[in-house]
């Protein structure tokens, strides 16, 4: 159906208002690209501070956690130095009474060693009473005191963190407190904004720089392809280089394409030459006899009477025959698939057109060695044979003889028929299958049969997954044959 004029202009919008792949690469890269400077910016400014204290956080208690493992080891005191020489922080371990036992400094920066006895006792109670081992320490210059709050949450913390954990060593109750400062990173979260915001800026350059060349790369030649393909529909089609391997892969579909689209062009002009040869034909007839015998009163006899029947029956055989290889190749035709005896299908079929045609000369056998039952649709599969039977009566020799025989083998049955005209040769087998191919270029117009038959042969069978096939030798005869599963005997 042709699209109105309201459709058209909105495809014409859309296709405006749609991006071209240049476009989608070059927005693709900037999006990309404005992911990434926005999680740099988080990770880096925003979260910064949180990230940082959190890590020393972590390190200080792992500290803790490795120390106390040689709790009760002779070696205690040196690992403690050993720990927090290595991760910069300080330590003191208390006795039970709350005087000092050990201390380790390994930082300018620590304020449990400028605490007083009672001050380190007050914490270490302040520990143990609110069930919290990590406070954050703060120091107040004009005060001179401390403030100090348990850490329970991921804050950020800009001053201490002090770690305290009782324990047992030598059978003695010990407290160890472990204090590491977490610096103030203001400066640093400035100065990561500042490159952050100079990254970008290249960033997006280097991204606005690459797209453009990527797109024109992956554009260029699609784009060649697009104009290439709108000549299509006039049969022609030249190769776009595009280095690509999906640029070569649409090349060959195009170009296969290109060459179907002849083919059926070709098969199109075939056809309607055909199709208006075949109906013309009986028309002609038709038309001229009823004129005559219109004109000429003396002329309305048997014999002409007989020629507009036997053209109308032609012109009805043609027009049935269209109608039916329409359905089957479009998929209407559904077959109704049952068992039935096919050896006394054949033979019946066989008997019926030796009665009908005995006066013509025709003569008819049929060879079988035992009956044979497939499942199938019985009246597609008798069109099968009526239209092999019909094409074989147009092409047998002088002697009109036709043979019809059943050969069984692999689970199949077999139905050839054979006759003993003037053959095909080699070159055109492959083709007789096809709508209206004649093997005659001229074309020349055959007793019976409308030049559908064979293709509805191929249709019928293919629609049953069977077999099909000829044999032909010029000079010697034809052999046509389809195959079909064997079923079950009834």
């Amino acid at each position: 159906m042709k699209p109105t004029a309201k459709e058209t202009a909105n495809h014409k919008k859309s296709e405006k208002e749609s991006l071209t792949i240049r476009g989608k690469i070059f927005l693709g890269f900037l999006l990309v690209i404005v992911v990434a400077l926005v999680l740099l910016f988080l990770c880096q400014v925003v979260l910064f501070d949180l990230i940082y204290s959190n890590t020393r956080i972590n390190e200080i208690r792992a500290t803790a956690r490795h120390v106390l493992l040689y709790a009760d080891d002779p070696s205690f005191y040196s690992e403690l130095a050993s720990a927090t020489a290595k991760n910069s922080l300080c330590a003191t371990v208390l006795n039970g009474d709350g005087s000092v036992a050990y201390e380790a400094e390994s930082t300018h920066t620590c304020l449990i060693h400028s605490f007083s006895s009672i001050e380190r006792q007050d914490l270490a109670e302040a520990a143990a009473e609110s069930g919290e081992n990590l406070f954050c320490i703060s120091y107040d210059p004009v005060t001179e005191s401390y403030d100090a709050k348990a850490v329970t949450t991921y804050a950020p913390i800009s001053s201490n963190a002090v770690l305290i954990e009782e324990f047992t060593h030598n059978g003695e109750t010990m407290t160890l407190l472990l204090d590491g400062a977490i610096s103030p990173v203001g400066t640093v979260t400035k100065t990561s904004a500042s490159l952050l915001i100079v990254l970008g800026g290249l960033l997006i350059l280097i991204a606005v720089l690459l797209a453009t060349y990527i797109s024109k790369a992956i554009a260029r030649p699609i784009a060649q392809i697009s104009k290439q393909a709108k000549q299509l529909s006039e049969g022609r089609y030249e190769r776009v280089e595009g280095g690509t391997r999906e640029v070569e892969e649409l090349n060959d579909a195009l170009d296969g394409a290109c060459r179907e689209l002849n083919k059926v062009e070709s098969i199109r002009r075939e056809l309607i030459a055909n199709i208006s040869h075949d109906l013309r034909t009986p028309l002609t007839l038709i038309g001229g006899y009823a004129e005559m015998m219109r004109d000429l009163p003396s002329e309305v006899t048997a014999e002409n009477l007989q020629t507009i029947v036997d053209e109308t029956t032609r012109l009805t055989s043609l027009v049935n025959d269209m109608l039916d290889i329409s359905r089957l190749e479009s998929g209407v035709i559904t077959p109704r698939m049952q068992p039935f005896s096919l050896t006394d299908s054949v033979e019946k079929t066989v008997l019926r057109y030796q009665e009908l045609t005995r006066t013509n000369g025709y003569r008819f056998s049929f060879e079988y060695t035992e009956k044979v039952t497939v499942t199938a649709d019985e009246e597609l599969i008798l069109q099968v044979l009526t239209n092999l039977l019909n094409n074989a009566m147009t092409y047998t020799g002088e002697d009109q003889s036709i043979a019809v025989r059943q050969l069984l083998s692999d689970g199949e049955v077999r139905i050839e028929i054979t006759d003993t005209g003037e053959g095909i040769e080699p070159d055109k087998l492959s083709r007789i299958w096809e709508r209206y191919y004649k093997v005659d270029a001229a074309h020349k117009r055959a007793a019976k049969g409308t030049g559908l038959g064979l293709s509805i042969v191929r249709s019928v069978i293919d629609l049953h997954k069977g077999r099909y096939g000829v044999r032909s030798t010029p000079g010697a005869g034809s052999t046509f044959w389809f195959a079909l599963k064997r079923g079950p005997s009834l």
